[in-house]
């Protein structure tokens, strides 16, 4: 049982918490989602390991468990789109620029899957995926540095959710692209560098994360004082 709880699947039910007690009432659909996405992650890093171990076990004919992260992925594409919309909105109609980048997105994942099957990880969806998510974080700060208005950056919840996904998808880019190099330098008996480098992203990602969705909580309550 104990073996399910690792570094990331930590992180990652420790952020699904904090979402579900600072955005549950939150008036913002999109923020409210982060609460069904979060938990759609836990489950299916849950089921990975569940399913790698089988796989590992050689006792049953199963299949890697790639297709459960192919399925995580098509919902990734969805929910984190939906946040940078509502984001980009408090600057820019930015609908026509999110639902291309989500077409663009669909076209790759259908083309990969019909190519190779579920049962393959879709690297190329994942890595436009990646590029599209850091430069909507880019137009963010670019729109942010434009904006007249005051913004109190250390309170506010789109510039620490944002900062996250920049940090996380732009490492996560570079390692895609490194990865056939970095996936063979060997860090301990167990574990390749690639294994060090995502859980460090994993714990940039969760954590601003969640810091943002602190910050969201703290608004609604002095917006409601």
């Amino acid at each position: 049982m104990w073996g399910y709880f690792t570094i990331n699947t930590t992180i990652e039910l420790i952020c699904f918490f904090i979402a579900l007690i600072c955005l549950k009432k939150d008036h913002d659909l999109a923020w409210r989602l982060m609460i069904l996405f979060l938990f759609m992650t836990c489950v299916a890093e849950m089921t990975g390991i569940y399913i790698k171990r089988l796989y590992l076990s050689g006792n049953l004919h199963i299949h890697p468990n790639s297709w459960i992260y192919n399925i995580l992925l098509m919902f990734e594409m969805v929910f984190v789109s939906i946040m940078f919309l509502s984001i980009l909105n408090e600057f820019v109609n930015s609908k026509s620029i999110i639902i291309s980048g989500l077409t663009l997105l669909f076209i790759i994942y259908i083309y990969e899957i019909l190519t190779h099957g579920i049962y393959k990880k879709n690297n190329l969806t994942t890595t436009v995926m990646s590029i599209l998510f850091v430069l909507y974080s880019l137009y963010y700060f670019y729109c942010l540095l434009k904006h007249e208005l005051y913004v109190d950056l250390k309170y506010s919840p789109a510039f620490w959710w944002v900062i996250g996904s920049l940090f996380f998808y732009f490492g996560s880019t570079a390692c895609n692209i490194f990865y056939y190099k970095l996936s063979v330098v060997t860090i301990t008996p167990k574990h390749y560098l690639t294994y060090y480098i995502y859980t460090a992203l994993n714990i940039i990602l969760y954590g601003y994360w969640s810091y943002s969705f602190i910050c969201k909580k703290c608004l609604t309550l002095i917006s409601k004082a």
